[in-house]
């Protein structure tokens, strides 16, 4: 049987093809990819509005640092190194630290680690610190590019999830969609198959319907043959019981055809004519060749009388089961 998508146009199949096989993936892939990058840009965000909280704690603290640091340690001299030796640790959120002094006028800082800040600089932090006998200004200013790095780095984790997520997502669609496809072109190829099989049992039918009446056609015509030619036809069993007799009987010895059923034929034969009978019967059967015999039937009147009849007498072979009985004819 041949496929059904091997009668169609190229169109068609392209069509047959886009419809279960492409548009179910392609929408997985769109909407894993726009989820993804909405996503990653709102983790990338909110990395960053972390290391943005980190620096302002981080910030805090050092103003904390200082300020206890002075308390416990004013310092009066060389304050200069006494600044430096407290931003000693390293702090990797932050770019730049300055403390400048509030007593007086000037642009040169007290202290100053990375490079210089100005002190309007976008993203920095300042806080004053009142001591005793300092008045300062601490500037701190974040690392802008390790904050670009974390936002990055979740970034990049994001989509390499998403990707991994979204063709994994597509390759299962791929495949149900292809099983889909299969099991359409199945359905496809066994409603075919249908159709031809009820087309072929509409032909059949209607032959039937043709045989039935040229059977029905012979029948009658036989019928209509035996009472024309005013014989008397009958089948015998292999023991030589009446199976069928035609209804001329009734005419030739006065019983009708359902009364004789069953009932062996030698018993409408006069007695003396049944040796002769069964002698032609065993003729017919052992030479297979139509055997004619003339003798006398017995009427259903019970007193003796009989009609002559010439019968003839043809036996039956099946292939199958052999002899199955006999065919005569009365005239």
């Amino acid at each position: 049987m041949e496929s059904t998508s091997l009668n169609r146009s190229p169109g068609q199949f392209l069509r047959s093809l886009w419809r279960p096989f492409l548009w179910v993936p392609l929408v997985v892939l769109i909407a894993g990819l726009t989820v993804t990058a909405f996503t990653a840009e709102q983790l990338a965000n909110h990395t960053r509005i972390l290391a943005e909280h980190a620096y302002r704690a981080q910030h805090d603290a050092l103003v904390s640092h200082l300020h206890a640091r002075a308390v416990a340690q004013s310092p009066e001299r060389q304050v200069e190194q006494w600044l430096a030796s407290v931003f000693s640790p390293p702090y990797p959120n932050l770019s730049a630290i300055r403390v400048d002094t509030l007593e007086r006028h000037t642009k040169t800082p007290l202290f100053q680690s990375g490079p210089l800040v100005p002190l309007n600089s976008s993203g920095s932090l300042r806080s004053e610190i009142n001591l005793e006998n300092h008045h300062w200004l601490i500037t701190t200013m974040p690392d802008n590019t390790l904050f670009r790095q974390q936002a990055d780095k979740a970034r990049l984790v994001t989509w390499g999830a998403g990707a991994l997520i979204t063709a994994l997502g597509v390759a299962l669609t791929l495949l149900l969609c292809a099983r889909i496809h299969t099991l359409r072109n199945q359905v496809d190829q066994q409603q075919l198959a249908t159709e031809k099989l009820d087309q072929r049992l509409g032909n059949i039918q209607v032959e039937k319907s043709i045989l039935r009446q040229a059977l029905n056609d012979s029948e009658q015509r036989s019928r209509d043959l035996v009472a024309l030619s005013g014989a008397m036809i009958g089948e015998l069993d292999e023991q030589g019981r009446v199976g069928f007799i035609s209804a001329n009987v009734a005419d030739w010895l006065e019983r009708a055809p359902a009364d004789l059923s069953g009932t062996p034929f030698e018993e409408l034969v006069a007695p003396d004519n049944q040796p002769n009978f069964r002698k032609a019967l065993a003729a017919a059967r052992s030479d297979k060749q139509m055997q004619r015999i003339d003798l006398a039937l017995l009427t259903a009147d019970h007193d003796g009388n009989t009609i002559p009849a010439t019968l003839r007498i043809l036996a039956l072979q099946d292939p199958v089961h052999g002899h199955t009985g006999y065919r005569i004819s009365a005239t």
